[in-house]
């Protein structure tokens, strides 16, 4: 029985979903890498400076501040700026743009 084109692009999109929906192996783990323990949880390594504000100058502030800050900046933060990106605000002159990269900087706020 043929399956036409379409039917297969929509099954091939379906397997892709669902691989990166429940975590399909990576060629390192199906291939027998390192097996953790049951019951033990993945630990995420990020690079050093994933979470350096003057490392991510190109990132929208929303974004940065979801991925590498605690949600209590969001009391703070000037609400304008939360779809600049972090360059602008480090190069803005006004002075919500001086409190909100002080704030992107601040160590109270890291995760």
């Amino acid at each position: 029985m043929a399956v036409n084109g379409k039917a297969a692009r929509g099954a091939a999109a379906l397997v892709l979903a669902c691989a990166v929906l429940f975590g399909a192996p990576t060629a390192a783990g199906a291939a027998g890498g390192a097996q953790r323990a049951p019951g033990t949880a993945a630990v995420q390594v990020r690079p050093a400076d994933a979470c350096v504000a003057g490392e991510n100058l190109g990132e929208i502030a929303n974004n940065f501040i979801s991925r590498c800050r605690r949600g209590s900046i969001r009391q703070a933060f000037p609400g304008e700026h939360y779809g600049d990106t972090l360059g602008y605000i480090r190069g803005c002159g006004l002075k919500s743009c001086q409190t909100a990269w002080k704030l992107l900087n601040d160590n109270r706020f890291r995760k």
